[in-house]
């Protein structure tokens, strides 16, 4: 990729291993652009690199711990890069047959109480897990998501950065995941939430 490294990257890394927000805003903010540029090479599509940045992002920090052992991040974060977006795009097929299941179910739920009971909990279980994230990760979230703002739009409403915004809708993903794996009462519940919730990512 190409990119100047930063000052004390290692310390940061070691910092962002041990759980700190601030050293990963300060990588997320150095390296945004060039994995979305990468993500555009791959795919050809703008949409598509968004949410591939944001899904690597989360990949890093949800694996930070491994970042004590990176000696040059640069590499290890094209190498992530490069295996998330072609794992993406072998699975692209996979995942539009998906959509479209879960599309038929929950209209035909409307037509089945015992359907229409468990699409209730699906929603119940989402909206809990957007309440529970950080007041700035949620309000993000929910402009990007629901009212589907972009995200200078969403920057200029909450008075910040473009990069800031990219920052809490990155963490707002990985909250939602974790708090969803950890809500949910059963495998099968766990497996349509996940899925359910990927076009919200």
């Amino acid at each position: 990729m190409l990119l100047k490294a930063l000052d004390n990257e290692k310390g940061l890394l070691g910092s962002i291993a041990m759980g700190d927000q601030n050293s990963y805003q300060i990588i997320f903010n150095h390296y945004w652009d060039q994995i979305y540029s990468t993500a555009f090479a791959f795919t050809k599509s703008a949409e598509l690199s968004e949410d591939l940045a944001q899904d690597i992002f989360v990949h890093i920090w949800i694996k930070r711990k491994k970042l004590l052992e990176v000696n040059k991040f640069e590499s290890f974060l094209y190498i992530t890069a490069r295996n998330l977006i072609l794992d993406r795009l072998r699975k692209k097929v996979y995942t539009l047959e998906n959509e479209e299941y879960l599309k038929k179910y929950f209209e035909e739920s409307y037509h089945n109480p015992g359907q229409q009971l468990e699409f209730k909990e699906f929603e119940e279980t989402i909206h809990n897990a957007i309440n529970q994230l950080p007041a700035q990760q949620q309000t993000a979230f929910r402009l990007s998501r629901f009212q589907e703002l972009s995200h200078e739009e969403i920057a200029k409403q909450m008075g910040i950065s473009k990069q800031t915004v990219k920052s809490y809708i990155v963490r707002a993903i990985v909250n939602l995941r974790k708090f969803v794996k950890e809500q949910a009462g059963n495998a099968f519940l766990l497996s349509f939430l996940l899925t359910f919730l990927k076009k919200y990512f």
